[in-house]
């Protein structure tokens, strides 16, 4: 009987909703990697990537989340040259330690071999149709000669492709570190921060024109008095530019767009009239954009829910922020600072039941050194919220 409450106490502690001792909710671990593997056609299938270098545990690396009727589509960057799979899911009824992931839509579309397939992902969003926007832009190393594109996917039509679009050379250079870098969607168009260090910016897709744009603006570059920090015991020195993006509800007329550099201390924001329009892209934008306040420290990604609130992350202190965006980003709550399960927090999405899903991972140590498969490398944490995407009001 005593094992028996033990095991309950233990269920409720983890997969129900976390309350600290002052009432207010926390993450909880809701799926955790030592490294990432797959769903292999056939164990001859898996040994024989091991053997011809194809496949490496621990050199794939999880990045970009989104959800769709119950199932989470993960995005893995290839980062090193081994990474067998950049697109995969998994149901949101899997196995909370080590899933397996699937490629998806299948392994062909995951082949490396051919520019007709899915190269380097990095982030994708799902807007309310379930067609996936996948940004295969990340061209920031020699691991694909192909063009950066934008391909959407039809999820209720087991992920065929309705649109390809290439990317222009002139607007992202294929050959100098093109790099689109997070996306939201905003019905016909698509918003993207572009971290190209040549040319960063906010680059503008229209879906029914098939045809894109970028405003460019010195607040879309990284600070350099905000160049270095320490996170995770890891020195990260560099600029970065634009690289967290949100977009305010989708409760009509025309909607607010937040974005900030990585190396920064501020965020930002222009209204998507202004996006919209590819002729005040050639002027001076600086005059349409709102600088909101001063953030405890530097950000990756971020996200707007249908309640008009942006949930961040900040990176050296291992923590996530809530912002009110009616009042000053100095006035930002702190959800929560967890050093153990809050490493690196990017990429963000929700659910249909109120719930916020949040990648963290060992990304720094990754891109530095090979990982320590015997810890854990990669977590989906969870916070309940209550609220929903930017796609609802």
């Amino acid at each position: 009987m005593e094992t028996k409450l033990l095991f309950c106490l233990f269920f409720i502690t983890k997969f129900n909703v976390i309350k600290s001792s002052d009432g207010n909710e926390k993450f909880s671990v809701a799926f955790q990697w030592n490294f990432i593997n797959y769903t292999w056609e056939s164990p001859e299938a898996l040994e024989e990537a091991k053997s011809s270098g194809h496949y490496v545990p621990g050199e794939d690396v999880i990045a970009g989340i989104k959800i769709y009727k119950d199932v989470i589509y993960l995005a893995l960057p290839r980062v090193k040259k081994s990474a067998s799979v950049t697109l995969a899911s998994i149901p949101m009824k899997a196995a909370k330690e080590n899933p397996l992931l699937s490629p998806y839509p299948s392994w062909d579309m995951n082949c490396k071999e051919s520019c007709e397939t899915i190269q380097n992902v990095l982030s994708m969003e799902i807007d309310k149709e379930g067609i996936m926007w996948v940004l295969d832009a990340r061209r920031v190393d020699n691991n694909t000669k192909c063009p950066p594109r934008i391909i959407l996917l039809d999820l209720n039509k087991n992920g065929i492709v309705v649109q390809n679009f290439v990317v222009p050379d002139e607007l992202c250079p294929h050959n100098n570190g093109c790099f689109l870098n997070d996306i939201v969607v905003d019905g016909d168009f698509a918003y993207m921060s572009d971290t190209t260090k040549v040319d960063s910016g906010i680059f503008v897709y229209n879906r029914k024109l098939n045809q894109a744009w970028k405003f460019r603006d010195e607040t879309m570059h990284g600070d350099p008095s905000a160049e270095i920090f320490t996170a995770q015991g890891v020195v990260k020195k560099g600029l970065e530019h634009i690289n967290g993006i949100a977009l305010s509800p989708n409760c009509g007329g025309n909607r607010t767009f937040y974005y900030m550099p990585q190396s920064s201390f501020n965020i930002f924001s222009i209204s998507t009239a202004v996006l919209k329009n590819p002729n005040l892209a050639k002027g001076n934008v600086a005059i349409y954009i709102t600088n909101h306040g001063r953030k405890k420290g530097q950000s990756g990604g971020m996200v707007c829910d249908n309640k008009n609130y942006i949930y961040y992350g900040v990176l050296p202190l291992d923590s996530v922020y809530k912002w009110d965006t009616s009042k000053p980003v100095e006035d930002s709550t702190l959800v929560e600072q967890n050093s153990e399960i809050i490493k690196w927090p990017d990429s963000f999405s929700f659910d249909l039941d109120g719930n916020m899903f949040l990648i963290t991972n060992s990304i720094l140590f990754f891109s530095k050194t090979e990982l320590n498969i015997n810890e854990i490398n990669f977590r989906i944490i969870k916070l309940h919220t209550g609220t929903k995407s930017y796609f609802y009001c």
